[in-house]
């Protein structure tokens, strides 16, 4: 799991509709963000009378500020679309050396 302040990249983009509709900044494909908090949420791509929606770890980033509900909880990124930028480095280079 990412604890804040690790450095993350988006690895999925594929935003659907009501994510587009409802967030007023998305992260953008390869690009490094840092994780501003970390906790349980929903997907916002599920109806919302939906009773079986799944909690899943969700991510704040740096920078990126959107709306929040009527709680006052800001809307995050599901983290499954994130991998740690330690990882991606640390499997490009046992790649690299897979080739040479």
């Amino acid at each position: 799991m990412f604890e804040v302040g690790q450095k993350v990249v988006l690895v999925d983009d594929a935003w659907p509709e009501t994510v587009k509709q409802l967030y007023l900044a998305l992260p953008v494909k390869d690009g490094v963000y840092v994780v501003r908090a970390v906790r349980i949420g929903v997907k916002a791509d599920e109806l919302i009378m939906d009773l079986r929606r799944v909690l899943e770890p969700s991510l704040l980033l740096v920078g990126l500020y959107n709306p929040t509900n009527n709680l006052g909880v800001e809307a995050g990124f599901a983290a499954s679309r994130f991998r740690a930028l330690d990882e991606l480095k640390q499997s490009a280079a046992e790649e690299k050396a897979a080739v040479a």
